[in-house]
């Protein structure tokens, strides 16, 4: 439990000081709730000579234990109660700080449906339990040690046994421990599993109805459902039994205390006075412990929580240093690259210049690496082997924010935000004015569709931009990566979904926009690689051919093939 307290402490941050203030006022709670065993012992001691004075003295110490009580629990309230939120919410900016500098392999579809449970469900449940269970443990114990402290003073045989029941309890709570470190993984995992089934179906919902599949997908998230209500119901039956036997050991020592204190009086051992007091003790003692039991099988929990959130969030970053990127010079250069997703080569010893201000288009067969070749230019991943160089330094020695600064993308499967045409546009440079957005789109050929949209700029898309086609999803993007002005842009297949009639112009748009930039393309058609400085065709992860469109025309090879295949459409998309 100490070492539960001690980790929360850990990723406090600055919530440390407030959390440690609040334990020392539950602490002084607990001891201003002893003090009512004094005004009750000066009662009991005066009880055949009681005063004006002494009464006053009494009602003094009450009154003094009441406010202290309620000073106290305000005071750790207003210290600590709502720090659960405060630190998992820094918790929370810190992870995704960490996330945006983690490479893209790193976002597979499982580690997704673990990060969303991790950062939803498991956070929540630490948010809301974590000073829950400090508070339940801290007073717990703190109110054990000073009674068991005072009863040790007038009577060492009353103390000891007090000392069993508490040593018997905290063996009760060993086994809540160990019980909760069995089930609380199970339910972790079956609501993982619940996460990522349930993504799973609504993400691929329209391919589940188009072949009919959809009855059989439902039945797995329901199995998943199923498995969440069963790990969730084994948990709650091995807490029942024991908690119930965690209560009892103390409800039976504190009959064994009443027992205990009588016998001893009987036998003169004490006055009346003193048996008197461990009476009503022994009901206080172990008030807060009690209490406690769900604190400690929270404790575990919360262990196993920690446990997983260190797990998943221990996120691999590509930022070794902190050094801004400031090149001399725009040129990219790869120097006997090579890459691989796990144990599949999809680089292999590439070597390749773009100098700054050129047009280098990439083409090849599907699979053959181009996204990925992309990819490595704006450090979504590191190489395994070789450089990527810019401007004649290592990418690697400088931050992936200093790099992306100077790049500009347009992905082939855009994803839009849940929010207005103009703030999407505006995202790669959020200081922009109105009147450059709508420059942007008219250079990009998107003013007018997005005038005839119900809101104009102020017109909301769903979450991925659910509301737009693909091929306007597509030249919006090219709008953002125009308005960022970057001095690289990479386009990766960016006209696939545009219209043959918007397609010329908005080739031209882009030409004229990036004017004395560097210009990396990846695309299926002839018009987007026509006038490229140099065109690099790749396949199987190696350079094959590269030159110009006039040069490669010449050579047998795939690029010639792709040529002569273009009425078919195959490779090559016209």
């Amino acid at each position: 439990m100490l070492r539960m307290i001690k980790r929360i402490l850990n990723i406090a941050g600055s919530s440390k000081p407030r959390i440690l203030l609040g334990i020392l006022f539950n602490i002084l709670k607990t001891f201003s709730m002893a003090m009512m065993l004094m005004a009750v012992f000066i009662v009991f001691e005066n009880l055949d000579a009681l005063t004006p004075s002494i009464i006053r003295q009494v009602i003094l110490i009450l009154c003094g234990s009441v406010l202290g009580r309620f000073l106290f629990q305000w005071l750790m309230d207003i210290s600590m109660s709502a720090k659960g939120f405060d630190m998992f919410r820094d918790y929370r900016l810190a992870v995704g700080d960490k996330l945006k500098s983690a490479p893209m392999g790193y976002f597979s579809d499982q580690r997704l449906g673990t990060i969303q449970t991790v950062l939803t469900s498991t956070v929540v449940e630490l948010e809301q339990y974590s000073m829950l269970a400090i508070m339940d443990i801290t007073g717990g114990v703190s109110m054990a040690v000073i009674i068991i402290g005072m009863m040790a003073f007038y009577s060492l045989p009353i103390a000891l046994l007090s000392l069993l029941g508490l040593t018997i309890g905290l063996y009760v709570l060993h086994i809540i421990q160990k019980r909760a470190a069995i089930y609380t993984p199970k339910v972790q995992t079956a609501q993982e599993k619940l996460v990522t089934e349930a993504l799973e179906y609504i993400r691929g919902i329209a391919v589940l109805r188009a072949f009919s599949q959809d009855q059989n997908s439902e039945e797995a998230v329901y199995q998943a459902f199923e498995g969440r209500r069963h790990a969730a119901y084994e948990q709650e039956h091995a807490a029942a039994g024991i908690m119930k036997l965690y209560s009892l050991v103390f409800k039976l020592t504190s009959c064994g205390l009443l027992f205990l204190a009588t016998t001893l009086y009987l036998k003169n051992a004490f006055p009346l006075s003193y048996c008197l007091m461990f009476l009503v003790s022994a009901f206080l003692v172990y008030s807060e412990l009690e209490t406690m039991g769900d604190g400690a099988f929270l404790a575990r929990k919360i262990n196993n929580e920690l446990d997983r959130l260190e797990n998943v969030t221990n996120i691999p970053t590509l930022d070794y240093d902190v050094r801004e990127l400031q090149p001399e010079s725009l040129d990219i250069e790869f120097k006997d690259v090579s890459f691989a997703y796990d144990s599949r080569k999809i680089i292999d010893q590439v070597t390749l210049k773009i100098p700054q201000g050129s047009t280098c288009a990439i083409i090849g067969p599907s699979g053959s690496g181009k996204t990925t070749l992309c990819n490595l230019i704006a450090r979504f991943w590191d190489v395994q082997e070789g450089q990527v160089l810019m401007g004649g330094q290592n990418v690697k020695s400088y931050t992936t924010d200093s790099l992306l600064k100077q790049i500009a993308m347009v992905f082939q499967n855009v994803y839009l935000f849940n929010d207005t045409i103009e703030n999407n546009i505006k995202f790669g440079k959020p200081n922009s004015t109105h009147e450059q957005v709508v420059e942007a789109a008219k250079r990009a050929c998107c003013h007018d569709f997005i005038m005839d949209l119900p809101d104009g700029y102020q017109t909301v898309v769903g979450e991925g931009g659910s509301t737009l086609s693909g091929g306007e999803k597509q030249r919006i993007s090219i709008v953002r990566a125009i308005l960022k002005d970057a001095p690289i842009i990479i386009l990766d297949e960016a006209t696939s979904s545009v219209d043959p009639e918007n397609e010329h112009a908005l080739l031209s748009a882009i030409h004229e926009l990036t004017k004395n930039k560097t210009l990396i393309s990846i695309a299926h058609r002839l018009s987007t690689v026509r006038n490229a400085d140099q065109i690099i065709v790749i396949d199987k992860g190696k350079i094959v051919q590269k030159g110009k469109h006039i040069q490669l025309m010449g050579e047998e090879g795939i690029y010639r093939n792709f040529l002569r295949l273009r009425s078919d459409s195959i490779g090559w998309q016209l």
